[in-house]
């Protein structure tokens, strides 16, 4: 007889010792017994993947329908199994086969009478989401599951189920017809479910992963000064408190020029001078609006053209920042992936890069303004496969050739740098400043990351919630569910959560600034923060203000610019209540 594993997942994928057998009041919902593509409730089987979006994730059996077997299920006679083969191809986002079933409220049948789903599981990691009728923007109700060598029980609780992406906050509306999707988007392979279930009641027992610390204050790390230069004072004057575009130009290739379509237009800029905000980060790839743009960059075309929807884009940021008294920094955010690590070993592609920002300055050569800045490039290793980097000396070339592109046409511009892994200012403190008197330096800073990306999917936290900054002992615990860890969440981060005690304060994160710092100190040139700040989904709202202020305190203390990411502003782009006064804003 197979090897039996019991584990129940509560809140994505919890290990709850307590439930040892099926819960005795139960609603069947598919056992695959009868091998047809209809479960027990009269919903149908479907399925779906990444094609039409460039994917060319497959199936090693010729269909999904081949999945319904009728041998090898848990102690059954039929279960579901695919082979899933994943293929990213030209998708731009991480790669996926899916498959869902229906299952419509009826007399008979509420999803809101029951306290969660079981089934059991065997193979690759997945998704599990419900999906109802009021999201409308993709962003379901979700928990990921991790893999399973042998056949294992998941219990998934209804009410720990997050919203992990960017789209409108929904409450979960279960008195419902709802889709249950099982999405395998974490490795290719075997993937087996059988004897899916609602289930009335899920019962928690203490697990004690966590223990209970006083708050650990490291020592002070000694700081050597301040830089003194007219660049320092530049940028002190027009990159603090500032904000970034997020989530739009970066992302995708903009198709109108009509401002009225834009996420960001007029109204919004002004908007941000009207709450105090002094500067603007526009993050924009620009290479998407290079007329034949594959052959410019694998240098078979010489010469560069420009769609006019670039400089649409670029010279409204222009007018009007101008007009509102915000600064402008132009970030070339090389989103998808383009610059990767073959590229940036490719002299072709590297002079490619390098003419592009020489015809962005030969555009703006007239504009006499001292507050529009120029980023090479932001975060090196962007977009890439998990353990593809670029390596810093590649970076290094790159970024020096792009300065001294831009200086044959104008010799003064400010130029913002980062350095590889992301900005990382560990790297950054490795690195000598690049020959140019103009360039300020940047880094990216979310540290501690278990509060600053909880309930962010993107970084493997879906699950994460109510996490409190600064760390108290009397709102911790010590169990991992309470604060959404699950069986499914990445070692890394269970570590950091056990580490929290130690990180969760202000001077541990003055101690990470003060490596940075200190660099600069020595080689006397300025420092900004262009991307911080904190998920707002999931934690609660006086961490976030307690967490900003803290920031913002950081940064004036240690004299650092800073342009936040995300975390400060609503859905129309409106400060937070809180915000205004944590970050030293003026009210509208």
């Amino acid at each position: 007889m197979k090897k039996i594993v019991l584990v129940h997942l509560i809140l994505f994928c919890f290990l709850v010792s307590a439930v040892a057998q099926q819960p005795a009041t139960s609603m069947l919902i598919e056992d695959f017994e009868d091998g047809n593509s209809q479960n027990s409730l009269g919903g149908y089987w479907y399925s779906f993947n990444d094609n039409q979006g460039g994917g060319k994730s497959t199936l090693q059996q010729a269909s999904w329908q081949q999945g319904f077997v009728k041998t090898g299920g848990y102690e059954s006679a039929g279960m579901f199994h695919l082979d899933v083969v994943l293929d990213k191809g030209s998708y731009q986002w991480d790669p996926y086969y899916a498959v869902g079933t229906a299952v419509s409220k009826t007399g008979a049948v509420n999803p809101s009478a029951f306290a969660g789903i079981s089934y059991w599981h065997k193979g690759v990691g997945h998704e599990l989401r419900v999906e109802t009728s009021e999201i409308t923007d993709y962003d379901y109700y979700s928990a990921p599951v991790p893999a399973h060598s042998d056949w294992t029980l998941v219990t998934i609780d209804f009410s720990m189920l997050m919203q992990a992406g960017w789209g409108k906050k929904e409450k979960l509306n279960l008195d419902n017809s709802i889709k249950l999707v099982w999405n395998a988007n974490k490795t290719s392979g075997i993937f087996e479910i059988d004897e899916i279930r609602f289930v009335k009641e899920i019962k928690y027992v203490k697990e004690n992963n966590m223990v209970i610390l006083p708050a650990e204050i490291p020592a002070a790390v000694l700081l050597k000064g301040n830089v003194s230069s007219a660049l320092n004072d530049l940028s002190k004057k027009y990159l603090s408190k500032g904000m970034n575009l997020q989530s739009w130009a970066e992302a995708e290739k903009i198709k109108s020029a009509n401002p009225k379509d834009w996420k960001y237009n007029e109204a919004i800029i002004k908007l941000q001078a009207d709450q105090g905000l002094l500067g603007i980060r526009f993050p924009i790839d620009l290479d998407l609006y290079v007329v034949d743009r594959l052959n410019v960059l694998n240098g078979t075309q010489k010469k560069i053209e420009i769609e006019p929807l670039l400089y649409t884009l670029l010279d409204s940021m222009n007018v009007w920042t101008k007009r509102y008294g915000l600064s402008l920094t132009i970030d070339y955010h090389a989103y998808d992936g383009s610059y990767n690590r073959a590229a940036s070993k490719d002299p072709k592609f590297r002079a490619a890069l390098s003419s592009l920002w020489r015809v962005i300055a030969v555009h703006f050569i007239t504009e006499k303004r001292e507050d529009l800045f120029f980023e090479l490039t932001n975060e090196p290793c962007l977009s890439l496969p998990e353990g593809e980097f670029i390596d810093q000396a590649d970076w290094t070339l790159l970024a020096q050739m792009m300065i001294d592109s831009i200086r044959k046409t104008d010799k003064t511009r400010p130029i913002i740098f980062g350095d590889t892994k992301w900005y990382s200012l560990d790297e950054l403190i490795k690195n000598k400043p690049l020959k140019d008197k103009y360039v300020i330096y940047s880094f990216h800073m979310y540290d501690p990351f278990v509060f600053s990306h909880q309930g962010a999917s993107w970084a493997n936290m879906g699950s994460l919630k109510g996490i409190p900054f600064p760390y108290s002992p009397e709102r911790w615990s010590t169990e991992y569910r309470d604060f959404g860890v699950s069986d499914g969440t990445p070692q890394w981060v269970k570590d950091n959560m056990k580490k929290y005690y130690q990180e969760g304060n202000k001077q541990f994160i003055k101690n990470r600034l003060a490596k940075v710092k200190n660099w600069a100190f020595d080689n006397q040139v300025p420092l900004i923060c262009n991307e911080w700040g904190a998920y707002p989904k999931s934690a609660k709202i006086e961490d976030l203000n307690a967490y900003f202020k803290t920031m913002g305190e950081i940064f004036s203390e240690m004299d650092i610019s800073w342009q936040v990411w995300f975390g400060i502003m609503d859905s129309e782009n409106k400060l937070l209540p809180g915000m205004a006064e944590a970050l030293d804003l003026k009210k509208k």
